[in-house]
């Protein structure tokens, strides 16, 4: 079965891509398995208090569970959510192809950011001060993105984390989300996948599996 794999459309964020988001699904083939990898809706213990245009968005990943297997892995940003109308929607924390791929949003590799709120914090304010005052339309993600060293770190241990677990697991390859930076490299033999966001333009990408392999492509 072909799959797909997508992570971070942040649903309930002014900066979500909707129109990229259903240029992507409407190019799904027929069949195709797709996994939404976390976070797929920001802060919100509900579908309920989202705008119509990102609701409308559920409503497809709804209908499109009936189509074909829709696999919704649980990110630190939708952890609690529940649904209103889940339809045929598998709900999970992890997944794997075989030991061709294993999939999980990330945060379960981030031991940094719950370490460095005495850092983050003063980026937030910042970051907030920007929104309010400038007008600022970036993502939080994209701001911090400005700190160069600390965003490099981040990105850096998440993926270590994350080939850690897979070489222990004997997984050829390893996905995830998380750190809104786009990522395919091989770590002490193990492939590396990250698929970005889908809140900064040219940063979300779509890992597709199928019989030839893997690949890593630009949405």
């Amino acid at each position: 079965m072909q799959t797909f794999i997508v992570s971070d459309l942040h649903l309930g964020v002014k900066q979500c891509r909707v129109e990229g988001i259903l240029r992507f699904l409407d190019g799904l083939p027929k069949g195709a398995r797709l996994i939404l990898n976390g976070d797929v809706i920001t802060h919100f213990y509900s579908d309920k208090n989202l705008s119509e245009e990102h609701s409308l968005i559920v409503d497809r990943l709804r209908e499109e569970s009936f189509k074909r297997e829709v696999i919704w892995i649980h990110g630190n940003n939708d952890k609690y959510l529940e649904l209103s109308d889940p339809g045929k929607i598998t709900f999970a924390n992890e997944f794997s192809i075989e030991k061709r791929l294993y999939i999980t949003h990330g945060h379960r590799f981030d031991w940094m950011m719950p370490s460095l709120r005495g850092v983050l914090v003063p980026i937030r304010l910042i970051y907030g001060m920007l929104s309010y005052f400038r007008k600022s339309k970036m993502h939080v993600a994209e701001f911090a993105k400005r700190f160069t060293w600390l965003y490099k770190v981040l990105c850096r241990h998440v993926a270590w984390n994350a080939v850690r677990y897979a070489r222990r697991h004997g997984y050829e390859a390893v996905t995830c989300g998380h750190t809104h930076f786009m990522e395919d490299r091989t770590v002490k033999g193990v492939r590396y996948l990250n698929t970005g966001c889908w809140t900064e333009s040219n940063s979300a990408t779509v890992v597709i599996v199928d019989d030839d392999g893997i690949r890593m492509v630009n949405c």
